[in-house]
């Protein structure tokens, strides 16, 4: 019992010095929803088609749902500006959702959509007990809970363990297990608990968040993808987001359980976040240590600043803040453009020729060549037609709302 009194003490401190971001954030959030967020159809689209769009009908739901943890982060601090707003994008969501299932669609839903992802979901429990936490109103806690006890526990593989990727049958990475899933599953049961004052979920989160310690851990702290389900080998790929969620669950339970496992857990993932010679975290192809920055799209890494400012917060090591700062100055920086809007990739040298040109400058270094970015590019069917480097370069709702949320967490007091 005194170990658990400590772990709650320790998780009301604020963040020593947080920088702050919330002017730019603030600038950032009133464009992506005056660019993408269509008024007369009440759903996410942009001017152009993009990777993550259903052609020019709109966007998927993550984009969407990423979209409206954007304004939620914005309503956390600038309350009068965006607590209504936050509503109204909220209520777009409802075109995804399946009653039925109690589930979210990956596009909107229609009789017989069997296309549904658990991290999706898991993420939308998630943003609506973030919603939940700055308003009391009970439809988001309402809501978060019906998706996860209905549909998101059911991903939980019994046998290997792990939450599958998705639902939609035949297609066999649906049956993928990862950490995508999992991670912001027990995120989501963790929340629910903390807000409802019980432990129903303890023991559920604790079993994932073991099954991705024990199997899915690096030697150095990050952390695999998953398993494929096809067969069972472990993915080797390892994203900002794989790291960044897990760091953020599992300091969540240490506040709530007391453990002091998932404590030295959070902080080993962490020093592997913050640690410039590991790559993929982070650029290998940047020779000089003191110039690297996080290897992948600024809608993953976000997640993974979200993770290393709670976990500042409860041990109150700055380093961990500090690094997530200096990624969203170098974002401010080189991957905003001329038209306010920024760009997805955090590798300058894949996104165009300019920036290409830009990088081997502040690298300081001859390499590597220009590599386009196909998600940075149209997808018109005329454009599709042409090789990557010459078509049509677009910004998308995923880009500039990860920015803004990442920018707007890092602006809390």
């Amino acid at each position: 019992m005194v170990i658990q009194a400590a772990a709650i003490t320790l998780c009301v401190f604020s963040v020593p010095s947080p920088k702050s971001f919330d002017q730019e954030a603030e600038r950032l959030t009133k464009a992506t929803v005056e660019r993408y967020f269509d008024n007369k159809s009440v759903i996410w689209k942009a001017p152009e088609q993009t990777s993550e769009m259903v052609g020019m009908q709109g966007y998927t739901f993550w984009p969407s749902l990423l979209g409206w943890q954007m304004t939620i982060e914005a309503a956390r601090i600038n309350p009068k500006g965006w607590k209504a707003q936050m509503g109204k994008v909220y209520d777009a969501l409802e075109q995804y959702y399946d009653k039925g299932a109690k589930a979210y669609c990956a596009w909107v839903y229609f009789p017989g959509n069997d296309d549904k992802f658990y991290d999706d979901n898991a993420w939308a429990s998630v943003a609506c007990m973030e919603a939940y936490e700055i308003t009391s109103d009970k439809r988001y806690l309402n809501r978060a809970k019906e998706v996860f006890d209905n549909f998101v526990k059911a991903g939980w593989d019994a046998e290997k363990g792990g939450v599958h990727w998705g639902t939609k049958s035949g297609l066999t990475d649906r049956k993928d297990r990862t950490v995508s899933a999992t991670a912001a599953s027990a995120l989501a049961g963790l929340l629910i608990d903390k807000a409802t004052k019980t432990k129903t979920n303890r023991a559920w989160c604790k079993r994932a968040l073991d099954w991705i310690r024990k199997d899915l851990s690096s030697p150095e702290g990050l952390i695999y993808d998953g398993f494929y389900g096809s067969t069972g080998k472990r993915m080797g790929t390892i994203w900002t987001y794989n790291t960044g969620v897990p760091i953020r669950a599992a300091a969540e339970y240490y506040c709530a359980a007391g453990d002091k496992v998932y404590l030295d857990w959070a902080k080993k993932m962490g020093d592997a976040a913050i640690n410039r010679k590991l790559s993929p975290m982070y650029d290998g192809a940047v020779t000089d240590m003191s110039k690297r920055y996080w290897y992948d799209a600024t809608y993953f890494v976000q997640y993974l600043a979200d993770g290393l400012l709670h976990l500042s917060l409860i041990t109150k090591e700055k380093k961990y803040a500090e690094e997530a700062q200096r990624h969203a100055t170098y974002a401010i920086e080189n991957l905003r453009d001329r038209d306010g809007y920024y760009w997805r990739n955090m590798r300058m040298w894949t996104i165009s020729e300019d920036l290409h040109r830009k990088f081997l400058k502040q690298m300081s270094q001859e390499g590597p060549s220009f590599t386009p970015e196909e998600s940075e590019r149209s997808y018109a069917p005329d454009e599709m037609k042409k090789p990557v480097k010459d078509r049509v370069m677009v910004k998308t709702l995923l880009s500039n709302a990860g920015v803004a949320r990442m920018l707007w967490i890092l602006s809390r007091p």
